[in-house]
């Protein structure tokens, strides 16, 4: 009888130990609600190393190109004083004649010419006769001139006795100097000229010229 008693006494404080020791622990979800969230602490995660890219200064490279100063390069224009004229290839056609207008380099360093001359003539006393030449032909582009290189422009000259205005008395005169101004220059160059007779109303359009060509 003893033992029985001890022996129920012993399974009791057992069942009491567990009893305290609570339900085995469970996460359920409650209904409608947002899902079980887990209070593990989340797993160690390795922290990507920060990568850094070197900074660079690229710097522009520097140029130590000079513009040439005007009239000292191949950009420069070419200044009368460098220049000398001359008049070629006379040909004659159909009541006009066209020459030559010859320019040539006769300074040290290489300049340029781009444009049309200004031509007209001048009488024995320096005074202009008749109306000045107009431009003709193609748009300009600019040439390049060494030291005793040529450029040219074409002048054609209409005869005087064969246009309307200049048929009055008094009309055609005697010119002793074609003047030209080289493109770019208010200095004019001077041809010499003999037995040459021009119509002296400027309503009267006698000569034209093209542009500088090399």
């Amino acid at each position: 009888m003893m033992l029985a008693a001890v022996g129920a006494l012993a399974v009791g404080a057992l069942a009491g130990c567990a009893s305290d020791a609570g339900p085995a622990a469970t996460t359920v979800a409650p209904a409608g609600g947002p899902p079980a969230v887990s209070t593990s602490p989340p797993p160690a995660t390795a922290t990507a190393a920060a990568s850094t890219a070197p900074a660079t200064n690229p710097t522009a490279p520097v140029s130590n190109a000079t513009a040439p100063a005007p009239g000292s390069g191949s950009s420069g224009i070419c200044p009368a004083s460098a220049l000398s004229l001359r008049v070629a290839d006379p040909e004659g056609a159909a009541g006009s004649t066209y020459e030559r207008l010859v320019l040539t380099n006769t300074g040290t360093v290489t300049c340029a010419l781009r444009g049309f001359p200004g031509v007209s003539y001048l009488d024995a006393a320096g005074a202009q006769v008749g109306a000045a030449a107009t431009r003709t032909g193609a748009a300009a582009t600019t040439v390049s001139l060494a030291p005793g290189g040529s450029a040219s422009a074409v002048l054609r000259i209409v005869h005087p006795g064969i246009q309307e205005g200049c048929l009055d008395a008094g009309q055609i005169t005697a010119v002793t100097v074609l003047r030209v101004y080289s493109p770019g220059s208010h200095t004019a160059l001077r041809q010499p000229l003999s037995d040459t007779s021009a119509c002296a109303s400027t309503s009267v359009q006698q000569l034209s010229v093209t542009a500088v060509t090399g």
